[in-house]
């Protein structure tokens, strides 16, 4: 995809790369981290569909960045560097730090060490859900964010918390307003398969499709119905809307994939 779509996408990758990778400085607001984290995640993918030798470089760096400037004490990463982390922040960390491993790029297992900490800081009865905050009660959005990094981090899918987590999930059903908590959510289901998955794609898949803004100028995008999206407005409602639908095209199976390598 990437080579077939020619110089716009070679000329924002590198673009990207350029401006952030490798950076020591992190500017002010609470967006830049957020930002860092996807932008780690298009340039370790692109790198791993393409083994570019300059991706690779601001890959490697992005995913440097990222673990220089974790929380210490308690894990984790929020909207600054070493500030105690934040569920929603470490769950588009944990997913950048996978996405390199995955590209066969190689850094410091703190990285997973420190985001285990924070998980383990801010889980509510016994990791099957979790709150946003260490110490805070738990919420649907959260707490999918909290499953699925457990996923990634190791848990099986026969763990019984898990099994319990994604279970409460799973009879909540997919928001018709909460779209992080959908793109989240959807990713753990894809990842058990099964029934559970079967059930929750077609309701999700229906409601997005559904949903989708079919005539005017805002043709193909989202209304914005998540709470977040005061912030993000349209773009983000509709990013996060496709990268919904998106799962099983951009992701294996996480267990199809252990099963793979053990072969």
């Amino acid at each position: 995809f990437l080579i077939s779509q020619g110089a716009e996408v070679r000329e924002g990758i590198d673009f990207r790369g350029r401006t952030g990778a490798d950076k020591t400085e992190v500017p002010g607001g609470n967006h830049v981290m957020y930002a860092h984290a996807l932008a780690a995640i298009a340039l370790c993918e692109a790198y791993g569909m393409t083994r570019d030798r300059t991706l690779r470089t601001h890959a490697q760096g992005s995913l440097e960045f990222i673990i220089r400037n974790r929380n210490r004490e308690v894990g984790g990463w929020r909207y600054k560097p070493e500030e105690v982390g934040d569920l929603s922040v470490t769950g588009w960390m944990v997913m950048a730090l996978k996405s390199g491993q995955t590209a066969g790029l190689r850094f410091s297992d703190i990285g997973f060490t420190t985001s285990e900490d924070l998980l383990d800081a801010c889980q509510r009865n016994e990791g099957s859900q979790y709150g946003y905050l260490p110490g805070q009660g738990p919420k649907s959005s959260t707490s999918a964010i909290g499953l699925l990094c457990r996923m990634y981090l190791g848990w099986g899918r026969e763990h019984p918390v898990l099994r319990q987590g994604a279970s409460l999930l799973s009879q909540t059903g997919p928001s018709k307003e909460n779209i992080y908590y959908n793109y989240y959510a959807t990713q753990i289901m894809h990842h058990l398969g099964g029934n559970v998955w079967t059930a929750w794609n077609e309701d999700m898949r229906e409601w997005l499709v559904k949903t989708q803004v079919r005539s005017g100028p805002e043709t193909g995008s989202w209304d914005t119905t998540d709470p977040h999206s005061n912030r993000g407005g349209r773009l983000y409602q509709t990013c996060l809307s496709v990268m919904t639908l998106e799962v099983y095209y951009r992701h294996l199976p996480l267990y199809q994939v252990r099963a793979f390598g053990e072969k």
